[in-house]
């Protein structure tokens, strides 16, 4: 009863709804260990955003690469360019600044009940709910009829919705001392803005102590990936 709750409270606020989950597309996919009423969602609506594309949902066997829980999760499509802090957590959905939603894996391979918010400069977690559940009543629902972030109201407001498949991001990123200012705030494709992330958190994880970075330089990997390069001094 309560998912078909949610299902009309975000039909009635606009949502960008996926059609329903086919449950055999679960079946050998991390998918599988999603929480019972997790699950039952997707069967309702297989991935979703809301308040113009600024929160996710992912589904499962979704074409967008951004919107998909098993392409999201491969280690290929941007995972591989952060170290293992990420290794312990199953996302399922995100903000368009690149806050994860995730659970973590047990040694069994299930998840915990727990959520996990994720942020998106450095993917510090931090239990955001006790369960899906609250998740959805206190976390997404909440932000699809009044996000609590000021700056997130502020960017559409002044530039629309954003596609699911992209991030906004800061340039110069928060994390080499950029300025959280809505004017440095640009548009990327949501792979490679986590691929960007992963580069400058991995580098500043491995720097020596005492050094500072110095400069930010794009390249291109041996499968034509775009990349940041990070030094420091």
């Amino acid at each position: 009863m309560i998912v078909g709750e949610w299902v009309e409270l975000l039909r009635g606020l606009g949502a960008d709804l996926g059609a329903g989950l086919e449950m055999k597309l679960v079946a050998g996919t991390p998918a599988e260990s999603l929480p019972a009423v997790h699950l039952e969602l997707l069967h309702s609506l297989n991935g979703l955003s809301v308040y113009n594309g600024a929160f996710r949902l992912l589904g499962v066997g979704r074409r967008e690469p951004a919107l998909d829980l098993i392409t999201w999760n491969a280690g290929e499509t941007w995972r591989f360019a952060w170290d293992d802090r990420i290794d312990p957590y199953l996302i399922f959905g995100e903000t368009a600044w690149g806050d994860q939603y995730a659970y973590r894996k047990g040694a069994s391979g299930a998840v915990d009940r727990e959520v996990y918010f994720l942020e998106g400069t450095l993917l510090r977690p931090e239990v955001l709910a006790g369960s899906f559940e609250e998740f959805m009543v206190s976390e997404f629902l909440r932000n699809a009829r009044d996000p609590y972030d000021g700056l997130t109201i502020e960017v559409v407001q002044r530039r629309g919705p954003i596609d699911p498949g992209k991030h906004w991001m800061y340039a110069p990123s928060i994390a080499l001392g950029g300025i959280e200012s809505i004017d440095n705030v640009i548009e990327m494709p949501a792979v490679t803005a986590m691929t960007f992330a992963g580069d400058v958190a991995s580098a500043l994880r491995a720097s020596r102590p005492g050094t500072s970075p110095a400069e930010v330089t794009p390249w291109t990997d041996d499968l034509g990936r775009s990349r940041l390069k990070v030094a420091f001094v």
